[in-house]
C-alpha cells in the first residue's frame, strides 16, 4: 500500500492518492505536504529495501487475446511478460468467468522470475475497471475474475512488505464487473520488484508493459434472402460489434466497432484487427462462391486481408478480416487524405460472382499476426511441380520476423481432398522452400499452420502465435 500511495503521489494523482489513506487509514499522511511525504517514504525504502534502477522498455500490442510481449533488459537478464485472456470468445450473454494469466521470464533460458509485484491497470473506453497491486512468490499470476455487480472486490491475504494481494496457489478470485463484456481491454502493468520481496524499483524507472488485450464479441443473427432465414455468426476479436444489418437487394452485410483512426497511436504501437463471419453452406449465394468483395469504411480490401476457409465447419463457410499494422495505417491516411473522420471501423463483404481467383501472394494467420510472403516458381503455378518460398514476417508490426518458425503446410481441392501434406516444417529466420506436385488445372485451397517461433537463446518456443493462414493456387 506504501508504495502505491509514493506511485499515486509520483503521478500527481491526488484523488487516487486521498482515496487510497482513507483505505489504509494513514490519518497521518494526511497533515504532511507532498515534498515530505515522499522523502519519508525514499527513506523507508532505502532503509528496509533495495531499490532497483532497471534498464526496460515499455512494450505495447493491440488487439490479440493471448501474447508475449518483446522482451526488454533488466540487471544481466532479458524478461519478457506473457499475458492472456480466457476463454478468447466471451459475451455479456453468457457472464461466465474469464481468467487473466500474467507470466515474467527470462526469455533466453524460459524460466518464471520469482518474487514478482504486478501493478496492474485495467481500463475499457477509458474506464478504470481495477488498478490493484497483485504479488506472486513463484512469478506466474492466475487472476480468476468472476461477472457481477460492483464494487469490484478481490479475495486473497496480502503480502506484508508492500501489501500487495497474494495467495498460495498463485490464484486470486476478483468479483464484479470486470472483463464482463466482449471488446478490447488496455491492462497496464509495471513490475514494481522481482527476486525478493525487498527488492522494488524506483516508481519513474518501474518496468511498464502495455497490453491491449481483445475478448471476442459475438453477434447472431437470420439472414433473410429469398423467403428464407440462414442463421449466421460474426465474431470480432478486437471490439464491440454495432449496426449490423443485411441487404437482400446487394446480398450485402454490414457492421461496425469501435475504433480510434489516430495515425499517431497506430504508429506507436502493434496492432491487429480480425473479424469473422460465418455463413451456413445453404446459403448457397455465398457458400457457392470463392471470391468476395470486402470494404473498410469505403475501401476496397484486396489479398491477404480476406481470407476465406470452407472447412474448418462442415456447416458454414468461414470468411476473415485480417488487418495488420500497415493495412490499419493506409486506411487511416486515406481517411485523413479524404477528410473522414470518425470513430468506429466500419466493414462490408458480398460475393462477388464474375471475377476469377489468383493465386495468393502472401497470406495473414487468422491468430497470433504472423505474415507469410508466397514466392513462385513458375508463377503462375503449373501442372506437376513447383518452387514455394515462403517468408514469414511479423504482421502486427510487419517487421521481418527474426525467428525459427515451425509450421504446417497442405493444400486441398475444392472438394476437401488433401494433395499435398508435410507437418512439423522448421524456417530458419522464417525463410523456407518447398517443392509442390500440383495434379491438374483448377483451384486449390492453401494452409499455412504456423505452430510455433523460436529465437536465438530461447530455450522453449513461443507458442502464443499459433494460426492458420488461408489462400488459393490457381492453375490454368
Amino acid at each position: 500500500m506504501i508504495w502505491i500511495a509514493f506511485k499515486l503521489l509520483a503521478e500527481q494523482d491526488i484523488t487516487e492518492f486521498g482515496v487510497l489513506l482513507n483505505n489504509i487509514n494513514y490519518q497521518l499522511f494526511s497533515s504532511l505536504n507532498m515534498a515530505k511525504y515522499i522523502k519519508i517514504i525514499i527513506s523507508f525504502l532505502f532503509v528496509t529495501g533495495t531499490i532497483l534502477i532497471p534498464n526496460f522498455h515499455q512494450a505495447i500490442a493491440d488487439g490479440l487475446f493471448e501474447e508475449n510481449l518483446p522482451p526488454a533488459t533488466v540487471g544481466d537478464r532479458v524478461a519478457s511478460l506473457y499475458t492472456k485472456i480466457s476463454p478468447p470468445i466471451l459475451t455479456s450473454d453468457t457472464m461466465q468467468n474469464a481468467f487473466f494469466q500474467l507470466r515474467l521470464f527470462d526469455s533466453k533460458t524460459g524460466n518464471n522470475i520469482t518474487n514478482v509485484n504486478y501493478f496492474l491497470t485495467i481500463t475499457k473506453a477509458d474506464k478504470l475497471l481495477l488498478r490493484e497491486l497483485f504479488y506472486s512468490k513463484e512469478g506466474p499470476l492466475s487472476l480468476k475474475f468472476e461477472p457481477g455487480p460492483g464494487p469490484i472486490k478481490v479475495f486473497g491475504s496480502t503480502e506484508p512488505f508492500l501489501g500487495g494481494w497474494t495467495s498460495e496457489t498463485g490464484q486470486l478470485t476478483i468479483s464484479g464487473p470486470a472483463l464482463s463484456e466482449g471488446g478490447l481491454y488496455h491492462f497496464g502493468i509495471e513490475i514494481f520488484g522481482i527476486d525478493n520481496v525487498r527488492n522494488i524499483f524506483v516508481p519513474e524507472n518501474a518496468p511498464r508493459f502495455d497490453s491491449y488485450l481483445s475478448i471476442g464479441d459475438v453477434f447472431t443473427t437470420n439472414l433473410t434472402y429469398g423467403n428464407q432465414n440462414y442463421n449466421s455468426t460474426l465474431i470480432s476479436y478486437y471490439d464491440r460489434i454495432q449496426n449490423f444489418t443485411f441487404e437482400p437487394k446487394d446480398v450485402e452485410a454490414k457492421w461496425a466497432m469501435p475504433f480510434d483512426w489516430n495515425i499517431s497511436r497506430i504508429r506507436s504501437q502493434n496492432i491487429f484487427v480480425h473479424e469473422e463471419i460465418k455463413f451456413p453452406k445453404s446459403f448457397g449465394e455465398f457458400s457457392n462462391s470463392s471470391i468476395f468483395s470486402g470494404t473498410v469504411n469505403g475501401q476496397p480490401l484486396v489479398g491477404r486481408s480476406l481470407a476465406i476457409d470452407p472447412f474448418t465447419s462442415e456447416k458454414a463457410l468461414i470468411i476473415h478480416f485480417l488487418l495488420n499494422k500497415n493495412d490499419i495505417l493506409k486506411l487511416a491516411e486515406n481517411n485523413a487524405a479524404l477528410g473522414i473522420s470518425n470513430d468506429s471501423m466500419k466493414f462490408t463483404i458480398r460475393p462477388q460472382g464474375n471475377e476469377s481467383q489468383k493465386t495468393s501472394e502472401d497470406v495473414v494467420t487468422d491468430t497470433g499476426g504472423i505474415h507469410a510472403s508466397l514466392l513462385w516458381n513458375p508463377n503462375p503455378p503449373a501442372i506437376g511441380e513447383n518452387a514455394l518460398g515462403l517468408n514469414f514476417s511479423d504482421a502486427l508490426s510487419g517487421n521481418r520476423l527474426i525467428a525459427d518458425v515451425n509450421y504446417d503446410l497442405s493444400v486441398k481441392t475444392g472438394r476437401g481432398e488433401e494433395i499435398v501434406s508435410v507437418n512439423n516444417i522448421t524456417a530458419p529466420n522464417g525463410i523456407s522452400n518447398q517443392t509442390l506436385t500440383l495434379p491438374s488445372e483448377g483451384t486449390f485451397n492453401l494452409e499455412v499452420e504456423v505452430k510455433s517461433l523460436k529465437v536465438v537463446n530461447q530455450t522453449l518456443p513461443d507458442t502464443t502465435r499459433n494460426g492458420i493462414a488461408r489462400g488459393f493456387i490457381v492453375v490454368s
